[in-house]
């Protein structure tokens, strides 16, 4: 038997990580205008680098103080497809998102709540949001088995803003944690197929989907509820 060298160089696993921060300076002071989303991006960006040895070419940053990384719906959006495009096995993905979440009519038909839960852009008022359905198709669906995304969602009404499947909470004594189905929250329109993650995806959000959470001076902390899938 003669050996012969593949063709193709062995893949290597990749890392990356979005961050993004809105403090939506178009906004009046009091009317929706925030303070401290951009310094929670910078600080997670300092964590990557500093704990998990990210590199600045393996980090796509979104802040609304600067002219070229405008966090605008259409930005969000590609940096979300720049973040899973091409993935495979043993990839590390990481998504922050701190700024406004909202809540909006669900048109998919999908929540039993009647409800979607939303990210909020800083161009939202002639874009519009970014509605759950958007995120679980972009990040969720189609990520490879072996591929891992992590997800912090520092906002409001963020409990399920992927529509993951389960969910991870700590029990009555604070000793342990317990694991929750959530598929049954979710009906899915007719002719439209269930889509669960063949990777994994663990969030980390700032409050459930009904609650939400304060932009507190001058160092914001939110409890967190977590969730996971496929």
């Amino acid at each position: 038997m003669i050996f012969r060298p593949c063709k193709h160089r062995l893949r290597s696993t990749q890392r990356r990580a979005l961050t993004i921060g809105i403090n939506y300076f178009s906004l009046t002071p009091g009317q929706g205008r925030l303070s401290g989303c951009i310094n929670d991006s910078e600080t997670m960006i300092a964590v990557l680098k500093d704990t998990f040895k990210f590199e600045d070419g393996q980090i796509c940053r979104l802040r609304d103080d600067r002219t070229n990384m405008m966090p605008t719906k259409a930005n969000m959006l590609a940096a979300m497809h720049w973040l899973t495009q091409g993935v495979g096995s043993g990839d590390e993905l990481f998504l922050h998102y701190s700024g406004h979440g909202g809540r909006a009519d669900d048109r998919s038909g999908d929540e039993l709540t009647g409800k979607d839960d939303t990210l909020i852009p800083c161009d939202f008022q002639t874009a519009g949001q970014i509605s759950d359905d958007q995120l679980h198709s972009l990040l969720v669906e189609h990520l490879p088995e072996g591929c891992r995304l992590w997800v912090i969602f520092d906002c409001c009404h963020s409990g399920s803003a992927l529509d993951l499947a389960f969910k991870v909470h700590a029990a009555a004594d604070s000793k342990k944690l317990r694991c929750t189905k959530l598929r049954s929250r979710y009906r899915r329109p007719s002719g439209r197929p269930s889509k669960p993650a063949n990777g994994e995806v663990v969030m980390i959000s700032g409050c459930t989907d009904d609650q939400t959470s304060a932009d507190i001076q001058p160092v914001p902390q939110q409890l967190v509820t977590m969730q996971q899938g496929p």
